[in-house]
């Protein structure tokens, strides 16, 4: 999460996205149920066209329908 906050906060939406996959596939509660993780995924899909596995992640969060 913390390395997807980062790449976010320099503006590197694809490996954001990816961070946020990673993390997801490692620890999927942490991203599925965290206020911050939402946020984080909410500001890169925000960001422009989202890689599928960032569209499957807010999906499965509730951001999309």
């Amino acid at each position: 999460m913390d390395a997807a906050r980062a790449y976010l906060h320099v503006g590197d939406l694809l490996r954001a996205g990816r961070a946020l996959v990673d993390a997801e596939r490692t620890a999927p509660a942490e991203i599925r149920c965290r206020p911050l993780a939402r946020t984080v995924i909410a500001d890169v899909a925000r960001g422009g066209p989202m890689p599928a596995g960032v569209a499957h992640l807010a999906a499965l969060v509730g951001l999309t329908r």
